[in-house]
């Protein structure tokens, strides 16, 4: 029993002790401080709205063709045996440079011949003309020769009434007056067939001559010229080779004369529409698409004419744009590798109206499709906007936003209108 108490009294102690030590302890601690919570506004980065004159811009992709592409083709028979040493593809050809020629031989023969016969009727034309002044004299000489026959006839039969002349005299008068009257009638017979005659050696020379240009067209024939200053795009002969009529030999393209064929979509060509109301053609720009670098060579371009229908399956306008030929401003016209070549892929800028007064923006400013956080007297305002237009990353407000008004740039979790804000410095403008 004496054990037990002994036991309790010492727990008892303990317990004491401890509880007098958790006192001190709580007795002895040290008051907080009591600090009030401030709340400080948000601090946002901002960007300055100004406006100004811009031009309303359509992109489009196509490809460049050439404006004139012919394909040389032989025009007679026969077997190459001259092939101009730039005809090959990427060649540069002149104009009147001699391209292709095919063995004259038969062709200069068959001229020569034809110039025979030329000479041939003329010197039959010739012959016929002194011909018919022969037969003009033959005629007078006959009618005179008839007309004293005439006379001697009548003389003698006015002898004979009085038995002065014989009658073999007679008969032989009567005889040289026939021969003389027969003379005189074949002279003017072949005189009168002297004009179907001339028409006759007449029509043989225009058909010498004739067969003559004939010769000399087929001589110039084989030989192909080329007519403009151009590139070589595919050739098909080779020297030695027979050739037919109507066979290509190759396909040739006018330097500085290329096009590009692109679809504006219908609801984009209310941004170049004002242009062609006013009987303006729009300006354009076209860049090689395939170069990721930013100095990626460009040349000018205009529209040069509009198709006539809509495509059907794109719902798109068929528009032509020309290239300007040796434009002085790309500095890379002279680099074969950066040149402009038919089947370029080409990204296209035509320049549209210009609208006054246009705020163009980032598309990452836009809170929504048309809300912008506005900076108003250190507060927040939810401004609703007039979007004009929005193209690629940019966006152009015309309505709903004054200059020098300051944009949030940045997030702003919970925003809500009124709240008020900070903005940091070094507030940017809009580009």
């Amino acid at each position: 029993m004496a054990s037990f108490l002994f036991r309790l009294l010492r727990v008892l102690i303990v317990l004491g002790i401890a509880a007098g030590v958790a006192f001190w302890l709580y007795s002895s601690r040290e008051k907080p401080e009591k600090k009030e919570l401030v709340r400080n506004p948000p601090k946002v980065r901002v960007v300055k709205a100004q406006s100004k004159n811009e031009s309303m811009t359509v992109e489009a992709f196509g490809t460049v063709s050439p404006r004139k592409e012919v394909n040389v083709a032989a025009e007679v028979a026969g077997r190459i045996d001259y092939i101009h040493p730039s005809f090959r593809e990427g060649g540069l050809i002149r104009p009147d440079d001699l391209l292709i020629r095919i063995d004259q031989r038969t062709f200069r023969l068959d001229r020569d011949a034809a110039r025979d016969q030329v000479a041939q009727a003329v010197a039959d034309l010739r012959y016929l003309t002194q011909e018919i002044e022969n037969l003009k004299a033959d005629e007078a000489l006959a009618r005179m020769n008839m007309e004293l026959s005439r006379k001697e006839l009548n003389r003698l039969k006015a002898l004979s009434k009085n038995q002065f002349a014989s009658k073999t005299s007679l008969d032989k008068a009567e005889q040289q007056y026939l021969a003389a009257k027969i003379q005189l009638r074949s002279t003017e017979n072949r005189l009168a067939l002297t004009p179907s005659t001339m028409a006759q050696k007449k029509a043989a020379l225009a058909m010498a001559k004739t067969d003559l240009g004939k010769a000399e067209l087929v001589l110039e024939k084989s030989e192909i010229r080329s007519g403009f200053e151009g590139f070589v795009l595919e050739k098909q002969a080779e020297m030695g080779e027979y050739v037919n009529p109507g066979q290509v030999l190759g396909t040739i393209y006018e330097q500085d004369a290329l096009d590009v064929d692109v679809r504006i979509p219908l609801e984009q060509l209310k941004w170049i529409r004002p242009l062609f109301d006013d009987g303006k053609l729009p300006e354009a720009m076209v860049t090689i698409a395939n170069f990721e670098s930013d100095d990626a060579p460009s040349w000018k371009a205009r529209v040069a004419r509009v198709k006539a229908r809509i495509d059907e399956k794109t719902r798109t306008l068929p528009i032509t744009l020309e290239i300007v030929p040796s434009d002085p401003g790309n500095t890379n016209s002279g680099n074969p590798l950066v040149s402009l070549r038919p089947g370029t892929f080409v990204k296209c800028r035509i320049t549209g109206d210009t609208r006054e007064n246009i705020f163009r923006i980032q598309r990452y400013l836009l809170r929504s499709a048309d809300t912008l956080f506005v900076v108003t007297e250190g507060k927040l305002e939810i401004r609703k906007i007039s979007v004009l237009r929005k193209f690629e990353d940019e966006v152009f407000i015309n309505g709903g936003l004054d200059e020098g008004e300051l944009i949030i740039s940045s997030p702003l979790p919970g925003a809500a209108a009124g709240m008020p804000v900070t903005v940091k410095p070094g507030a940017g403008d809009i580009k």
